[in-house]
Formats: C-alpha cells, structure tokens, sequence
C-alpha cells in the first residue's frame, strides 16, 4: 500500500517518522565508508595513490627514452601492448629487439618531449585511461610536432604498465601548394659523405658512389617520383649487391599533409610524412623491413637554394647502429649526366 492510500492519522504519523528515518539511513552511509585524517574516503584515498603511481611511471618512461634506456623504455610496457600513431600504424614494442646501451648509443641525440596537463580517469581498479597533450622537436629542427594522446594502463602484478597508446596530430595550417616547394629536388643527384672538418682533404666532403638518386614529376604534377639506388656496403658496386627503391611524394588531403609511400626491391616498404622547419624538411619515416620487423628513422633535407643538399638522418633513438653515416651531402648533377 502506497503512502497516499494510508488514512490520514496514519499519515501524518509516517510524514513525521521520514525526516528522521531519511537522516538515519545516511549516517548508517557514511559509516559505512572508512575516511582518512583528512576526511577522503579509502576509495578516494586509493585512487590518488593511484595516480600518483601511474604519473610516475609515465615520468620514468619519458626519462628512459631521453637517456636511451632500452631495458627501462621496454619495462614500461605490458607484454601484450600495441602503440597506433596518427597514421593508423601499430607497433609492438614486444617487438623492438633489445639494444645494448654503450657510449654511442648514450650520445645519439633525442627527441625533446614536453608533455601537457593529462587527466586520468579509471574504468576499473585496475584499469586506467591517461588523456593528454605532448609537443615533440626533433633533434636539429626547431618546429614542435603537436599532438593528443591516449595512454591505457594497467596494474600487473602490482605495478602500473602501459597497455596501450593512441596519438593523433592536432591540426595544422598546411594546403597542396607546399608539395611544390620541393620542385628543387627534381634532378639527378649523388651522395657524398661528409667528413669530419680538419681531415687531410680539409674537410670536403668524400665520394660515395654507391648513391644515387632521381626524382621527377609524374604526368600530373599530383605526385614527385623518386627512384634510388643503393649499392651494397663492402661491394664493388655489382647488380646482385644493389637496392632499388621506388618512392612518391605527394598531397595526402586525409591528413592535410605532404606524405611519400615507398618501395624497395629487397621488399621492404615505407611511409613518411614531410613537414617544413624554417628552411629544411623534415621526414618522419616508420616501415617494415623484408623479415617483417619494423623500424623508423627521422631525416632532415637542407637544401643550399643550387645544387646541394644536406642529408641528415636519425634513426630509433633506441635502435642499433646499421653503420651507414648519419650526415651527408647530396650533390646534382650536372644536366646530361643523368644515370
């Protein structure tokens, strides 16, 4: 029976007894929830142990990055855990092969991550979503890479690891026009390794025939083509020993920014994307090598306004050296002298 269907006297009786039955189902509440000194609950109190735990595993993660850590870098990670970039790529850092770290590794220059406010919000006890913001420079460059991202962390055994994370770029003021200002490239061009100043050639840079490079536009002017080869290290130049990789340069109006797509005949494949930095271009390339692993490298193009341009490449902070040179030159040649 409803309260309305009660005769009056009774009613009135019940209007009087709710008041006080209403205070003392709260107290028997808020007995029922331990606080601390500080008048938190033990839930409250949990959670922000829990966050604090989980910004410092972020803080140690970002320093075992900037320090070349490997072993740190990969101990952050859940065995099963996957990173997506803004260009929808997936990597498992399971699959990053350990590196030894030495002197060289140590000097390798870094990327600067500078990290915004996050917020951390739990979908369970174990279980926690990180939102947030994180400029990245690029060693030698001066243009900050803006992006979001979204990290998923789960407890393992007691401790806080990442299972996931999810970046994308925030927007930039970008059009197709900027696909022109690499009609320079256009041309037939060779390599030469830069020596180190002082050398008994007085610093001019050495030959490296073992590179070339042909870039051109295709019929419609939509796409750059460049076509590369690379003779084999500690080869005499022979067919067997050389690489040919097919690459296009283009206007991607997905991502509304200048990408490259490429091809080798060993039968790996990559994609970059290419953004200005004052007067240089930067190229942020990940790929996939013939045995499927996968790997990334930074290059930056400097291009003298003439017939040069300077060839710097970083590889993964954390990868080990392959032994080609991290800077060089590329040089045009002559009109008539193509391959």
């Amino acid at each position: 029976m409803t309260i309305s269907g009660v005769v009056p006297a009774r009613r009135e009786r019940l209007r009087r007894l709710l008041p006080a039955a209403v205070t003392v189902l709260a107290i028997s509440a808020a007995m029922a929830v331990p606080t601390d000194a500080r008048g938190q609950s033990a839930g409250e109190t949990a959670a922000a142990a829990d966050r604090a735990a989980i910004r410092a595993a972020a803080a140690a993660y970002r320093t075992a990055l900037a320090t070349g850590d490997a072993a740190g870098v990969k101990a952050a990670w859940a065995a099963d855990a996957d990173i997506v970039d803004g260009r929808g790529q997936r990597v498992r850092p399971a699959d990053i092969a350990p590196v030894d770290a030495g002197p060289a590794a140590a000097s390798r220059p870094r990327p600067e991550v500078t990290v915004g406010e996050t917020t951390i919000r739990f979908l369970t006890g174990d279980v926690a979503v990180e939102d947030g913001t994180a400029d990245i420079v690029l060693p030698g460059t001066q243009t900050a890479i803006e992006g979001w991202f979204s990290a998923l962390w789960v407890r393992r055994d007691g401790v806080w690891k990442l299972a996931g994370v999810r970046e994308s770029e925030r927007p930039v003021v970008a059009d197709a026009n900027m696909l022109a200002d690499l009609d320079w490239m256009v041309g037939d061009w060779v390599v030469v390794v830069d020596e180190p100043a002082g050398n008994k050639d007085g610093g001019r840079p050495a030959a490296a025939p073992g590179m070339e490079m042909s870039v051109r536009w295709d019929a419609g002017r939509a796409f750059l083509v460049r076509d590369v080869r690379v003779a084999g290290a500690g080869t005499d130049d022979g067919d067997a020993d050389v690489v040919h990789v097919h690459q296009r340069i283009g206007w991607d109006p997905v991502v509304k920014r200048v990408r490259s797509w490429s091809f080798s005949s060993d039968g790996s494949r990559g994609e970059a994307t290419w953004f200005r930095d004052g007067g240089s271009w930067v190229i942020v390339h990940t790929g996939n090598l013939p045995g499927g692993q996968q790997h990334s490298q930074v290059s930056i193009y400097t291009y003298d306004g003439r017939d040069r341009c300077i060839w710097r490449t970083m590889p993964d902070a954390l990868s080990p050296a392959d032994g080609r040179p991290t800077r060089a030159t590329w040089v045009r040649k002559p009109k008539g002298e193509g391959r």
